[in-house]
């Protein structure tokens, strides 16, 4: 399939993902024998910012590769598809928030393979990028960047300890709850969300306490899929942006982040998707028999919390360390992430700021 996309292959990693070296040596080896030649490019040592992202690019260009192979986890995917634009266009990656037309040369086809449960963010078509330095943040959107293939295989994620695969499995959990509860979502998404959500209960558990169960890991594996799917198509929102905000200005995990806010952004759009969270609350395995529809909505945020008690999940976000004194910060730049757009319920800087209050 690869020699199909494309003739010269560049291997994307970030240092900090290289999660499984021995499987990258095996990659290699087969895209050199499939293919005309296949550079590494393992220069970035975690998400890049604007002028490193330029130098990547510039690097494809010289290279004259015709194909990218991201493999490792979500920062890889994010850089893997921002390169992607970059490499083809003559643009730099600073001037990117400034443009308001999508960018005339299609990207470099871009294959991913996620080492380890990514909550299905091989799958999509956007990118975040920061920059550090400006503290510039930039979310980019383009249909054109879905992958051309996704390959997964559980046998990869063996090296994930049972920490990661808690924090990656409750990960997967709340980005399917939010595709759910997205605007966009539509009977397609939600079937799929919904899946993920009843492998997640049905195997996270199993995968933790004994991770050599290979049909509890393939399940997660095939929920991290169907999570990736249906967020590609109804776009994730609040929690997505506030763990975006929280990683980037306090380094905290994204994904533990995305499962401490769950439960609380769940409560504050529960009144206006009620009928929604009956569907959640049933994949949570939630008895919600001769109940009624607030009653089992709140069963649904009833359930998250007590898998959550089940799997020892940290609840608060002050068990990480982050500073109190950054929550404005930190709800400043989630109001103004434009995947904000996405929650049911409109909200402003200072309801976020309630909520991370309610999270700390």
């Amino acid at each position: 399939m690869v020699k199909d996309l494309g003739s010269r292959v560049l291997l994307l990693v970030l240092q900090n993902e290289q999660y499984n070296p021995d499987e990258l040596a095996i990659i290699k080896t087969s895209l050199e024998r499939y293919t005309s030649g296949c550079i590494i490019y393992d220069d970035l040592e975690k998400r890049p910012g604007f002028d490193e992202l330029d130098t990547a690019a510039h690097f494809i260009k010289q290279s004259r590769a015709d194909l990218i192979l991201a493999y490792g986890g979500r920062d890889t995917f994010h850089t893997a598809r921002a390169v992607a634009l970059l490499a083809t266009n003559e643009v730099f990656a600073k001037e990117l928030p400034e443009r308001r037309e999508p960018l005339k040369r299609p990207p470099m086809p871009v294959i991913t393979v996620p080492g380890v449960f990514t909550m299905g963010e091989e799958s999509s078509p956007t990118f975040v990028m920061y920059d550090h330095a400006s503290g510039e943040l930039y979310h980019g959107n383009d249909p054109r960047l879905f992958p051309a293939a996704v390959f997964m295989d559980p046998a990869i994620t063996m090296a994930m300890s049972e920490a990661e695969i808690t924090r990656t499995g409750v990960a997967i959990l709340a980005a399917a709850v939010e595709a759910i509860l997205s605007k966009r979502a539509n009977d397609l998404s939600n079937s799929m969300a919904l899946r993920a959500i009843e492998l997640i209960m049905r195997s996270l558990q199993n995968l933790v306490k004994d991770t050599s169960n290979q049909n509890a890991r393939n399940n997660i594996s095939v929920a991290n899929l169907l999570c990736g799917v249906s967020h590609s198509n109804s776009w994730l929102g609040l929690c997505y942006s506030i763990a975006t905000a929280t990683n980037l200005i306090t380094g905290m995990d994204f994904m533990m982040a995305m499962a401490i806010l769950l439960p609380h952004v769940m409560e504050y759009n529960l009144t206006t998707s009620a009928g929604k969270y009956v569907q959640i609350a049933r994949a949570l395995e939630e008895d919600i028999h001769d109940i009624t529809v607030i009653e089992a909505a709140i069963k649904a945020v009833e359930g998250v919390r007590k898998l959550y008690l089940d799997l020892k999940v940290p609840q608060r976000l002050s068990d990480f360390e982050v500073d109190k004194a950054l929550l404005p910060e930190i709800a400043g730049m989630a109001s103004a992430f434009p995947l904000i757009k996405n929650t049911p319920r409109e909200l402003d800087q200072n309801e976020i700021e309630t909520i991370l209050i309610a999270a700390y």
